[in-house]
């Protein structure tokens, strides 16, 4: 509960950050040490919105929240034998994009975790209010993409964008 940049490892196990590696909270994406490496940042909910489209999400869809497209999701996600049976890895799309999106879980804005094996989060480098900023979520149960907007406060996973 903290607007520093900070990190942990689901429910406090290092074993777990071997798989899914760790769960920052939004200020580490905004933190001036810089999280990301040399060349690299995090990607935007623009930069989000673009991969979602290119993954064949209409333009409306993609700007919209809650869960949208048909199975972008599918396709962002990868190495089923991690996620929980579920239409996410039954789609003929898992795993094709070359993502490889891990259900690594999150860390709540209370510090509770919850939902590996079933959900990965990730933070978007975008606000979207003064405590909260943009996400997309993968459900195992679901085919497509969420995107919401979250207290800052909790533990997501990070993906880079080249520069």
């Amino acid at each position: 509960n903290t607007t520093s940049g900070a990190y942990a490892v689901y429910n406090d196990n290092e074993s777990y950050a071997d798989t899914y590696g760790y769960l920052y909270n939004w200020y580490a994406v905004d933190d001036e040490r810089g999280i990301a490496p040399e060349g690299w940042h995090i990607a935007s909910d623009a930069e989000w919105m673009e991969l979602e489209i290119t993954l064949g999400m209409s333009e409306s869809e993609a700007t919209d929240t809650g869960f949208r497209g048909t199975d972008q999701g599918s396709q962002l996600a990868g190495n089923s034998s991690l996620w929980n049976n579920g239409d996410l890895g039954n789609n003929a799309a898992f795993g094709t994009s070359g993502f490889n999106s891990l259900p690594g879980g999150c860390r709540g804005n209370l510090g509770n975790y919850g939902n590996v094996s079933n959900y990965c989060y990730f933070w978007s480098s975008t606000v979207s209010s003064n405590h909260n900023a943009w996400y997309r979520n993968l459900h195992y149960n679901y085919s497509d993409v969420s995107r919401y907007s979250y207290a800052k406060i909790s533990g997501f996973s990070l993906r880079c964008v080249r520069d």
